[in-house]
């Protein structure tokens, strides 16, 4: 007999989500993590970080933000919160338990592979995201620096680069956040930014109102009002040309829109200095696309991450090579199919549908990261997962009837 109907792999944001959802199906489920500590990620990173997300759409079902925290709670304000809400929903997380292997068996379950043993479920949803497995670009004589190349993963606080000359690599929200934060203390007190395609940089509060406030307005007006609206308020950018900065073009991996002055005022302030991508590293330094050279003591790569389900997941996956959205869509709970390293899903019976494609029984929460954000997404991505689910269970139960 199988362990339970479900196994829920993580207890981070997208794993609580999906138990929370099973639950309210009233499904027999099991939520298994490697940590000993609920949403570990969040409980590590860089103590500077807010959620660039609002607290309109990132609050988990039955418990706000308090009203001190503002509308972007910090990332330690995060995680206390996520730790109050499953004390209080009293989730059965099992901690510390590591996870080899999942395939599908010939007979429809699926095999579990763990640190306790093999167990056997009608269905698995790996929630185990992006964050433990960081992405390095692979850049000629990366071997033979003498300083420290590290991933933003491991970037906890500015005193690991006091006194030292910094660059930080890429222009993402990480990037830019720990430029901005390690800027004052590093060597010269400022570091490098190396910037590859451009910079998008908007207020975080367009006319006034956070963006989020924005999608909420839109919900209310008919689709076409609702793209003129986001249109209109997601068009306002920051001026960077008198800081040597150049915009990013649309549609490349730097135009994900950093929101907020905190960059702008780095580059004012001089504590970030923009300079081109890195091409080749020797002992000392790195020379950059435009030819000129710096010394180093420390890089931090704030390159990216990939999904971890590739490192435990035993089955060939159907993967989309679509990089993009819509930049402007009022239609925010359905991302595109496959995007940032995951599989294809099954979406012939819902727009959004979470089962992976052509694998009966496995399904993806915490994949979308933009629109409302991931944390909306993934209450929306749970939700469904747990409809499909209970239908796909109750077909499986009617064949094994009918045979």
């Amino acid at each position: 007999m199988p362990t339970a109907d479900v196994l829920v792999i993580g207890s981070g944001p997208a794993g609580l989500n999906a138990a929370y959802a099973l639950r309210e199906a009233g499904l027999e489920y099991r939520i298994i993590d490697r940590s000993q500590t609920v949403a570990v990620t969040w409980n590590s990173l860089y103590p500077s970080l807010r959620l660039n997300t609002s607290r309109f759409f990132s609050q988990l079902p039955g418990r706000n933000f308090p009203l001190h925290w503002g509308i972007h709670p910090t990332a330690r304000q995060y995680y206390r919160y996520l730790v109050d809400w499953v004390a209080e929903q009293q989730l059965p997380i099992e901690p510390g338990i590591v996870v080899h292997r999942a395939a599908p068996r010939a007979d429809g379950l699926w095999q579990v592979e763990t640190s306790q043993g093999v167990e056997t479920y009608r269905a698995v949803i790996p929630a185990t995201g992006v964050f433990n497995n960081p992405q390095l670009p692979d850049i000629p004589g990366m071997d033979s620096f003498a300083g420290e190349i590290m991933h933003s993963r491991a970037y906890r606080h500015p005193d690991q680069v006091r006194g030292k000359r910094t660059l930080v690599v890429g222009v993402g929200p990480s990037g830019a956040d720990i430029a901005v934060s390690a800027g004052p203390v590093a060597a010269g007190g400022h570091v490098h930014l190396a910037i590859r395609s451009g910079v998008d940089l908007r207020p975080r509060y367009p006319y006034g109102l956070p963006r989020h406030v924005w999608m909420m307005l839109g919900s209310h007006l008919p689709e076409r009002a609702c793209v003129w609206l986001q249109e209109t308020t997601g068009a306002l950018k920051y001026n960077l040309k008198e800081f040597g900065v150049w915009e990013a073009p649309p549609r490349t991996s730097s135009g994900v829109g950093y929101r907020g002055p905190e960059l702008l005022n780095a580059l004012r302030e001089g504590h970030v200095r923009p300079v081109r991508h890195p091409v080749n590293f020797d002992a000392r330094g790195v020379t950059l696309a435009d030819g000129a050279y710096i010394e180093l003591d420390t890089v931090i790569m704030a390159t990216g991450f990939q999904p971890v389900l590739h490192q435990y997941m035993d089955i060939k996956m159907q993967f989309s090579r679509e990089m993009f959205y819509p930049e402007t869509s009022c239609d925010w709970d359905i991302g595109p199919n496959g995007i940032r390293g995951w599989p294809l899903r099954d979406v012939s019976e819902h727009p959004n549908g979470r089962g992976v494609l052509g694998h009966e029984g496995l399904y993806l929460v915490g994949v979308f990261y933009k629109g409302r954000g991931a944390f909306y997404n993934m209450r929306v991505e749970a939700a469904i997962a747990a409809q499909q689910i209970s239908a796909y269970l109750s077909r499986r139960q009617f064949l094994a009837a009918a045979a």
